[in-house]
């Protein structure tokens, strides 16, 4: 199933810095707009997977750890949000900047919280199993089309 257009106001922003602080990974957009993430995120650039959070730290044979965080800033350089979409069953985010560079924000759990997005004061949470707080919830009839498209 393709994940539908979301609800979350995350368009026409520019990614302005990303941070990791213990565990949390901070997404810095402009217009007060953030998404904060302890679980699985990757950057897609050019039709393949860049670098995911995993990734960071690790050597890969390199002379110093790999830094996730200069590599998506590179990436997206000053490309603005283009779309924003919440998988209707997994609540995965995607926030696209171009057809080749996205990042996307994984739910991994069906306990705890994925990713928390704030957008100028307002918060949005990704909980266990994909149930979007701050979002209208979907109805029983959105919820079954969402599992009949993808099983299609």
């Amino acid at each position: 199933m393709e994940p539908q257009p979301s609800e979350l106001p995350i368009i026409d922003v520019n990614l302005k810095s990303v941070e990791k602080r213990d565990y949390t990974w901070f997404f810095h957009f402009t217009d007060n707009v953030s998404v904060l993430t302890e679980q699985l995120w990757r950057l897609r650039h050019h039709g393949r997977i860049e670098v995911t959070s995993s990734d960071h730290g690790e050597r890969f044979g390199l002379p110093a750890p790999l830094d996730a965080r200069p590599e998506v800033v590179s990436a997206v350089g000053d490309l603005p949000v283009t779309e924003t979409r919440i998988d209707a069953i997994t609540g995965d985010l995607f926030i696209a900047f171009s057809e080749e560079v996205q990042l996307e924000f994984l739910q991994t759990s069906a306990a705890y919280e994925s990713w928390r997005a704030n957008i100028a004061g307002q918060e949005f949470i990704c909980a266990g199993g994909g149930e979007i707080l701050g979002l209208e919830p979907l109805t029983p009839e959105q919820v079954d089309q969402a599992k009949d498209r993808r099983l299609h």
